[in-house]
């Protein structure tokens, strides 16, 4: 699947002559984002610290790839360097190193096995963070974010900075002998299967000119609708409540140079806004973008320009008879 292979060279560009390669053995071609990560940085360290810093991202592109069934090069430009899903499946990530690179979902082992090494994971996850980092540096830029302001991507440098270093502070308690902090990895629990969410779906879908649901407990369209998105952005991106609280018509952005599309979460303030309890991002690094679909940004644009026209609050939901009351 992946492999590191190493290259001599003729001229010297590194340290020793030679720099270490990912390889994805499908297409036998090195995969770009780590070449690149040699070329612009690992060839200037030593031979033994390029092969332990690619080890770890090598365990991260099958992690990727035995996960999605895809690689991690092809979902982060698919996705135009959306950094969301890096950041959403690095405990993931961690628990797949801890399960002995095992990715079963009923798989959790409960951390006192002397078998696993932390000071091994910890040093893998630290390696990987330098590669996120560098990504970082390299395409959150307003070349590769042109649907981002400059404001906003300093914002976003900057929460995904202390979301690293947070993470780091987690990993340096990691030693052979110490249990996992389960209290600090998210373990992907689902709450509702298929069927369940099959059946919602059913029940919340609006009515439309050529059906009527019947199961819909709302009689308006225009609040069937609205509702329809509330639950759907928390089901289809996992959106929290409070983050769906602080939508406002702003946070969907459509990129000028590529056919994609993006949701804003950071905290708003709005005139409009009388919530005793104004809502908030969960922490100081949760600002995030997140890539819409487009089918869903088009649903969004006929909600705002359509059914919330006349409301001049820029919260994106709100109550839909006046006084146009923030939801909370």
């Amino acid at each position: 699947m992946f492999a590191l292979k190493t290259i001599h060279l003729e001229k010297k560009v590194s340290n020793e002559n030679q720099i270490i390669l990912l390889f994805d053995l499908d297409s036998f071609c090195p995969c770009m984002y780590p070449m690149l990560y040699t070329m612009k940085f690992l060839r200037f360290q030593s031979i033994s610290t390029q092969h332990a810093d690619l080890i770890a991202i090598k365990f991260w592109y099958e992690f990727w790839f035995e996960k999605f069934a895809t690689s991690f090069c092809e979902s982060f430009y698919s996705t135009s360097y959306n950094f969301e899903i890096i950041q959403c499946e690095i405990d993931n990530f961690i628990v797949y190193l801890e399960n002995n690179k095992k990715l079963e979902s009923n798989l959790i082992r409960l951390s006192n096995s002397e078998h696993i090494n932390y000071t091994t994971i910890g040093h893998r996850v630290r390696s990987f963070l330098k590669f996120y980092n560098f990504l970082i540096n390299e395409y959150l830029s307003m070349q590769s974010q042109p649907q981002l302001t400059l404001k906003e991507i300093q914002k976003i440098k900057e929460n995904l900075n202390k979301y690293m270093t947070i993470k780091k502070k987690i990993i340096n308690n990691f030693s052979k002998a110490n249990k996992t902090i389960k209290s600090e990895i998210n373990h992907n629990f689902k709450s509702m299967n298929q069927e369940m969410i099959k059946g919602l779906y059913s029940v919340i879908s609006p009515s439309n000119s050529n059906k009527y649901n019947e199961l819909n407990p709302f009689r308006s369209k225009n609040v069937q609708l609205r509702n329809f998105l509330i639950i759907h952005l928390m089901l289809n991106y996992g959106l929290r409540i409070g983050e769906l609280m602080l939508l406002t018509t702003n946070s969907i952005k459509k990129s000028i140079q590529n056919h994609s599309f993006s949701l804003i979460i950071t905290n708003t303030d709005d005139e409009f806004d009388d919530r005793s309890k104004k809502p908030k991002i969960k922490n100081e690094y949760s600002y995030r973008v997140i890539k819409l679909q487009e089918r869903d940004y088009r649903i969004l644009q006929i909600y705002i320009n359509e059914i919330r026209k006349e409301i001049p609050s820029h919260i994106l939901f709100t109550s839909l008879k006046p006084p146009y009351s923030a939801l909370s």
